[in-house]
């Protein structure tokens, strides 16, 4: 690591480049201990191959280098965070293919690959599969839910979408089965327009499907009091960034009506102008999504441990089963 300030203990600093440590969730206490501390830390090369970088992790500091393009250009690291599409349900998973298959930012079959190089669009452009409808028939989707029956969301529901969205989903699928008074609360006031679109805005606030995006360094400056040189990378922390206690009041509730209140907006797509392509085609899934739960009869609930996905990059599921209550 560069020697110069901004280096915390082992102890948590290292979760950042640790896969497994996400497995059981995004340890929101290590990143609230690191924003107190230290907000820009230096973050090891992982697992994945991926260079180390200085971490930032306050609001702030992730809105300046976002809103900052030209100082802070997104690079392609061409890291595979995760798969587009899981194996559907009780089909055995084909061998893996070596590193470097194929052409940069190809999947397995010669398509774009989501998750490679700069996280920021929901790629919409899964090989042999129709461009994703702007008006999104979720309520068929729902129906792929036997009524008694537990299913998994993600490899029985949502396994035809792509990687970004289908967790986008399944995160705000699960802030509802986090929060049951919420998602009863949303179930009797769906009518309220307002509150809908607040609670799609909080969804992806609390969950975050991606949880750092990587930049390059183009000349010298300094974020968070850490001085940063030419040809380094930073990786600029969404999920910290939108758990920040400071703009965000008690950030780990799920509260549906905090975008109705104003303040300040989630990170969740990047901002300015190299905010996320794919935001729009978000915000319309995930409204709709939202909207053929809440007008459903029947009530989802869990139907087991749901399994996150081992990434530090992507914050997803390989499994999250449920099931309708009545």
């Amino acid at each position: 690591m560069p020697r110069r300030g901004g280096a915390l203990p082992v102890s948590d600093a290292a979760v950042l480049g640790c896969a497994d440590a996400f497995a059981r969730g995004v340890p929101h206490d290590r990143l609230d201990r690191l924003r107190s501390r230290t907000p820009v830390v230096w973050q090891d090369a992982d697992a994945a191959e991926r260079p180390g970088a200085w971490a930032v992790l306050r609001y702030a500091d992730v809105q300046h280098a976002l809103t900052r393009p030209q100082l802070f250009p997104p690079e392609d690291d061409g890291v595979l965070h995760g798969p587009r599409t899981p194996e559907p349900y009780g089909a055995e998973r084909p061998a893996a293919e070596p590193p470097g298959a194929g052409p940069p930012g190809a999947g397995p079959r010669g398509g774009r690959q989501a998750g490679r190089g700069d996280p920021d669009a929901i790629p919409d452009d899964a090989p042999g599969r129709a461009p994703i409808d702007m008006d999104p028939p979720m309520a068929a989707m729902l129906d792929r839910i036997p009524r008694g029956d537990a299913v998994d969301f993600v490899r029985q529901v949502a396994h035809d979408l792509p990687e970004t969205l289908r967790n986008t989903l399944a995160g705000g699928l699960h802030a509802l089965l986090r929060h049951p008074d919420q998602y009863a609360r949303l179930r009797a006031d769906r009518a309220d327009e307002r509150l809908i679109d607040s609670a799609v805005e909080e969804m992806l606030r609390w969950w975050t499907p991606v949880l750092q995006v990587r930049r390059r360094v183009r000349r010298a400056t300094e974020v968070g009091g850490v001085p940063l040189l030419p040809g380094e990378r930073v990786a600029l922390w969404l999920v910290s960034a939108n758990h920040d206690e400071d703009v965000f009041a008690d950030p780990g509730r799920f509260v549906p009506e905090r975008f109705a209140q104003g303040g300040r907006p989630h990170l969740c797509f990047g901002t300015g102008r190299r905010a996320c392509l794919g935001a729009r085609l978000a915000r319309v899934h995930l409204r709709a999504f939202l909207v053929a739960l809440l007008e459903r009869p029947a009530v989802a609930q869990p139907a087991g441990e749901p399994v996150m996905s081992r990434s530090s990059a992507r914050h997803g599921f390989e499994r999250l089963p449920i099931r309708w209550n009545g």
